[in-house]
């Protein structure tokens, strides 16, 4: 029973420093379009929905993952996270309509 706990506490103990976190996001925004018909314009939304920010090198910017190391020092892991602020100020200085994001743990 002892040498059971003990290689239980070394499990423990190894998930815990090898752990890795991820923190994935998306967003989403409407577009107004203006299409002509015969009896006028119209005013068309269009919604775009679960898309990913791109990096400046044109990479996908969807997903951030941290190991225990990088995290450990913060007392919420959250706010190691930069992905998360990348989206805000997007949601800053954007002229989209309607721009709203989501992180999500992954």
């Amino acid at each position: 029973m002892s040498r059971l706990l003990v290689f239980a506490l070394f499990g423990v103990l190894f998930i815990n420093i090898s752990c890795e976190r991820c923190k994935s996001c998306r967003y989403s925004y409407t577009e107004t379009i203006i299409v002509e018909t015969p009896d006028g314009e119209v005013e068309e939304k269009i919604e775009h929905e679960n898309l990913i920010l791109l990096k400046e090198d044109g990479s996908e910017n969807g997903q951030e993952c941290l190991k225990r190391e990088d995290y450990k020092d913060f007392d919420d892991a959250n706010a190691a996270f930069t992905i998360q602020n990348d989206y805000l100020f997007e949601q800053e200085n954007t002229d989209l309509n309607n721009f709203q994001y989501e992180c999500v743990d992954s």
